[in-house]
């Protein structure tokens, strides 16, 4: 390595010490600004359907975006315009990009069995969000590698095929780490708490995972490799509903729930509830679980 890049690679490094974040996540490194996170997310969106099939279903996608700002507009920090679309995916899965873009795969609306659990989901996502995960990700992946030249252009106008391969992986999914998901995962109860949603759905997506990873383990490897263990995010999530008081009449499903639901019929579902429901009740007799 030069003496030039080796001084460029020190100023990097030197730059993003100085770079620590206030509020929620407090102390965290990112080097790109609130405005920053929303020029990326603008951009990136335009490459998201280039990398994935959006369904263009107005219906669904209504239901989706009306769902998702229902949630968000409960924060007084959502920072950001949130923008919710619909991904032709069977996996069960959802994400979210810099700057309040997020997307639900097809697969996950026809897992969820009660809007609470879908509206835990989006609540992780959007923590994603609002605690700045993607550029937190893209700051050690910029600084580690002294990308200054890639960090030049995506505060500038210009944007690279480098950055979204640092943030997605070669597969496509997020990559974000087993600190930010579990972070997530407690900005999705305060979501699920302040939207008025019951919070005994706090950890049940959480179980249909467990029950996929054993019936369609394939389904599922990829995405997990990065994130907790699933029985320890449950277990951390049932602890983090115990802090919260309880709900008065708190709201499990909505009518347009069901009429999404209904909407969903129409396209193949490779999920079957019961066998979800057989494989999850024997994970949990195998484990003494509750």
């Amino acid at each position: 390595m030069s003496n030039a890049k080796n001084l460029l690679c020190f100023v990097t490094l030197l730059t993003l010490a100085a770079c620590a974040t206030s509020g929620r996540n407090e102390g965290d490194i990112n080097m790109y600004s609130v405005a920053g996170d929303a020029k990326l997310g603008q951009y990136w969106s335009t490459q998201v359907p280039k990398m994935m099939p959006l369904l263009f279903d107005d219906h669904l996608r209504s239901y989706v975006d009306s769902l998702g700002q229902k949630i968000v507009h409960k924060f007084e920090d959502r920072m950001f315009d949130y923008h919710f679309n619909v991904v032709k995916d069977a996996q069960v899965n959802a994400f979210a990009i810099p700057g309040g873009y997020l997307y639900v795969n097809l697969g996950l609306l026809q897992v969820v069995e009660q809007e609470a659990e879908l509206a835990m989901v989006m609540g992780h996502e959007m923590g994603h969000v609002v605690l700045r995960h993607g550029t937190e990700q893209l700051t050690k992946a910029q600084g580690f590698s002294c990308c200054l030249s890639v960090t030049a252009q995506a505060v500038g106008l210009g944007q690279t095929e480098v950055e979204i391969i640092n943030l997605f992986g070669q597969t496509g999914l997020l990559y974000y780490g087993r600190k930010a998901e579990l972070e997530a995962d407690k900005f999705g109860v305060e979501a699920l708490y302040l939207s008025k949603y019951s919070l005994d759905y706090a950890h049940t997506f959480f179980e249909k995972l467990l029950a996929i990873q054993k019936h369609k383990p394939n389904l599922l490897e990829q995405m997990l490799s990065t994130h907790p263990k699933t029985q320890e995010r449950i277990e951390d999530v049932r602890k983090e509903v115990q802090k919260y008081k309880p709900i008065l009449n708190p709201t499990v499903s909505s009518e347009m729930f069901w009429e999404m639901k209904k909407l969903l019929q129409k396209y193949p579902n490779k999920y079957k509830q019961s066998e979800l429901k057989q494989q999850f009740a024997a994970y949990k007799k195998r484990h003494g679980l509750q």
